[in-house]
């Protein structure tokens, strides 16, 4: 049964829908080869100037439930393209396979069209080394993943591509061709993010045939994070990994219809990010159909 569920997610996902933002190329080389280094398929959702406002956006919004008065809206202007093709990497500062993939989900940062985000996990820290930015939510979002895709073993380093392929985090050319895959099939949505008057921030989601219910997740993160490891398998080594998630929020539910969430969230569980990210899976840990990535200054 599970293995029906998870196929029927992934047709929904990959198959084609009105609005979405679609691949243009299949341009795509992880090799560094050439001057301009990795070049990536680029969405047809294109990014504005920055400060531009979204040629959809409406700045006008019903009044907050508490609230007599209209409010008005400002965009937050986006660090990525408004459909931008999450990248989750699973790693740890205790394995010792991790660092290639932590160095190559550090050249996808450099990619505006991709979203890679990497989640610490906490099962190898008994080794003799405790991670200081893993959490058992990272853990448990890996093993929702493994689930819904039929697997029984979690292992770092993985990525997750898309929420739908999986590969091992540090095998360039499985990446390079979880990409491709994901250019050509995947459909995505285009998310606006928005501050208001009185300090609300909300994320805005289109009308769309999703098919399957979305949960939204707001996620907050540091752009890049240096450990000097001093026990377990790195011992000795000087590790720095890249969009590093301090913290993961479930904040609301998208059906279909024209859907707008309040994003809270408390500074003191934020982790002191650079960054936060709004990330839309089917079900809870289906594929991803919805993304978008801002400056934490910028909204809080």
């Amino acid at each position: 049964m599970r293995a029906i569920f998870s196929a029927i997610l992934l047709t929904l996902a990959l198959a084609a829908g009105s609005g979405a933002a679609r691949a243009q190329t299949l341009d795509i080389d992880l090799g560094g080869g050439g001057s301009g280094g990795p070049s990536y398929g680029q969405s047809l959702v294109e990014p504005g100037p920055p400060g531009s406002v979204d040629p959809g956006f409406d700045p006008a919004a019903p009044a907050a439930p508490d609230s007599t008065t209209a409010q008005e809206y400002t965009p937050v202007v986006l660090t990525t393209v408004p459909a931008p093709m999450v990248v989750e990497l699973f790693t740890s500062e205790g394995c010792s396979s991790c660092p290639p993939a932590d160095g190559l989900l550090g050249e996808l940062t450099q990619r505006q069209y991709v979203l890679p985000l990497t989640f610490h996990v906490d099962y190898w820290d008994y080794i003799g080394w405790k991670d200081r930015f893993a959490d058992p939510l990272f853990t448990e979002r890996q093993r929702a993943y493994v689930e819904v895709q039929g697997s029984s073993m979690v292992y770092t380093p993985q990525m997750i591509v898309a929420g739908a392929i999986d590969v091992v985090g540090s095998d360039r050319k499985a990446v390079q061709k979880a990409l491709k895959t994901a250019y050509t099939r995947n459909t995505m949505y285009r998310v606006q993010v928005a501050r208001g008057n009185d300090g609300r921030v909300v994320a805005r989601f289109p009308e769309a045939p999703i098919g399957v219910p979305a949960t939204i997740w707001l996620l907050t993160y540091q752009k890049k994070a240096d450990s000097q490891v001093k026990a377990g398998e790195n011992a000795g080594r000087h590790l720095v990994t890249y969009n590093v998630v301090r913290s993961l929020k479930k904040v609301g539910m998208w059906y279909g219809p024209s859907t707008e969430i309040e994003l809270k969230l408390d500074p003191s569980k934020a982790g002191d990010p650079d960054a936060c990210a709004i990330i839309a899976n089917q079900a809870e840990h289906g594929p991803i159909i919805a993304a978008a990535a801002f400056n934490y200054a910028s909204a809080w």
